[in-house]
């Protein structure tokens, strides 16, 4: 269910249910099982905002933007944090170097 939520997990889990032997049979079913548990909660979810807030749809673009960016905080902080480390290690390099 966690997949549904994180773009970067939903990407990997697949290869990686498959790396670990997950058999087929239960690896289906619980997709099967958060993907209609996902799309029911999303239409509901819809549903329920659309009936309950006026102007809904004034709110959404931004909500949506706001969920990108959360989703990709996490790959911007890491490739940040590898970044910093290859200019440190090339910086560690030429400082041997120069020895």
């Amino acid at each position: 269910m966690l997949a549904r939520f994180i773009p970067v997990v939903r990407t990997v889990l697949n290869p990686l249910a498959g790396a670990l032997g997950v058999p087929a049979a239960v690896f289906t079913r619980w997709q099967v099982i958060g993907g209609l548990l996902w799309s029911t909660g999303v239409t509901l979810a819809g549903y329920a905002l659309g009936s309950s807030i006026p102007g809904i749809d004034k709110y959404l673009l931004p909500i949506i933007a706001l969920i990108v960016v959360v989703s990709l905080t996490p790959i911007a902080l890491e490739l940040r944090r590898t970044r910093r480390a290859a200019a440190a290690a090339a910086a560690d390099l030429k400082e041997r170097a120069t020895r």
